[in-house]
Order: structure tokens, then sequence, then C-alpha cells
């Protein structure tokens, strides 16, 4: 995820997630600047860290172990939570690598008129991925993402000994926050790309939809979906 950030050009100086952009151009500076500080650079420090307090929680229960002379013993959690982590961080940067080689082509494309290997001229001119992946669910890397830190909350729940606890306050904020930014960048994608709509109704936003039949889109009416 922090590879797929830097080859966008997310760590250089003055780079910025192209919603906020938007945001501030409906919004106004003023109120911007006010949403910038709260949250932008405070609240989602802070849901950061707090997603990961899990671990604390797993490291404390070893802790205890150590102190009650006893060594801790290895549980079935132990060994399936991580992995299941490092399949959700695989399938996270599948995901990444796919819209990544679909708008490399799509550029070049738009550039020389000619379709790269291993695509469609249809797909390429409706501006947005529906292979691979994303033939299943609108954001499996979204998705993906969220059960990391679900899988590192219920691991320390599960070595706790309880199904609920104040770590939890991350997972959920976190989870919250998917909806909302989801919402918002699905929002631009149905006004920018005319056959999005469709491709909601046919692929689920998280979860994928394993038995659906493969998407389908009717012809296009407009030239909307060559936009950038």
């Amino acid at each position: 995820m922090t590879y797929n950030y830097w080859r966008k050009g997310g760590y250089t100086v003055g780079s910025e997630d192209y919603r906020w952009a938007i945001v501030k151009e409906k919004v106004g500076p003023g109120l911007f600047f006010i949403f910038n500080i709260l949250f932008v650079s405070t609240a989602q420090s802070v849901l950061l860290w707090s997603i990961t307090t899990p671990s604390y929680i797993i490291l404390l229960a070893s802790r205890l172990s150590l102190h009650s002379g006893s060594m801790p013993s290895v549980s079935i959690a132990d060994i399936a939570a991580p992995m299941l982590m490092v399949v959700y961080v695989g399938i996270t940067y599948a995901a990444d690598q796919q819209q990544w080689d679909y708008y490399s082509a799509r550029t070049e494309y738009r550039k020389t008129a000619k379709v790269p290997a291993g695509y469609e001229q249809g797909d390429l001119d409706r501006g947005f991925n529906t292979k691979g992946l994303f033939a299943v669910s609108r954001h499996p890397n979204f998705a993906s993402e969220q059960c990391i830190w679900v899988t590192l909350y219920l691991w320390g729940c599960y070595v706790s000994g309880t199904w609920a606890n104040w770590t939890g306050v991350g997972a959920l904020s976190y989870l919250i926050l998917f909806q909302a930014s989801t919402w918002l960048t699905e929002l631009l994608s149905a006004d920018k790309y005319p056959e999005y709509k469709e491709y909601q109704r046919q692929v689920g936003k998280f979860m994928p939809n394993f038995g659906a039949k493969p998407v389908q889109f009717s012809k296009v009416v407009g030239n909307k979906a060559n936009k950038a």
C-alpha cells in the first residue's frame, strides 16, 4: 500500500488526494481549511494510531502469561490471524496493481489511439476497470484493507477472552471512514462515467458477488466516458 501510494506521487511535495480538491471547490477555502486541520491533519492521524491498538492487547496478553510463570502458548488464532492478514495484504496489492495496469493502459491508449495488448477498446473507452478482482467487487482493495484491521481487532479479542474491548473504536471508526470515503469516490465516478451506475447495480461495493453474471454494459450515448 505504501509502494502504491509512492508510485502515484503521494509523497511528493504539494501532492493531494484528488477528492480533497473537489471538496475544497464545493465548500470553499475557509471551511476546507478547518476541515483540513480537524480531519485531514489530525483525526486521520489519530485513526491510524487507533487501528493498531489491538497489537497492544496481544502483547499485553503475552506478557501476562510470562508474569504468571507459564510460557505463552501459540493458539490457532495466533497462526490463522497473521496468515489471513497476509492474504488480505496480497489481495490489496493485486487489486492496486490491476488498477495501475489499467490506468497505465488507458493513458497510453488516449495518447496513441492504440489499444495495448491484453485490453479491449470498449474497456478503455469506458474509463474505469471492470476486470479481474474488479469484476466481483467494485473496491476489492478497500475491502481487503478493512479486513486487515478487523482481523487484528478480532485477534486481540480472542487472546483477551472478550469479543468487545476499547480497541474496537479504531476498527469501527475505520469502517465508518471507508463508508464515507467510498461514497464520495463513487459519487464522483458516477458523475464522470455514464456506465458507472450500471456497474454499481451489477457488482457489490465491497463484498464479492460470486453468483453474479459477468459484467455487461449497454451502449453509451455521449462522450462523457472519454473524460479523464
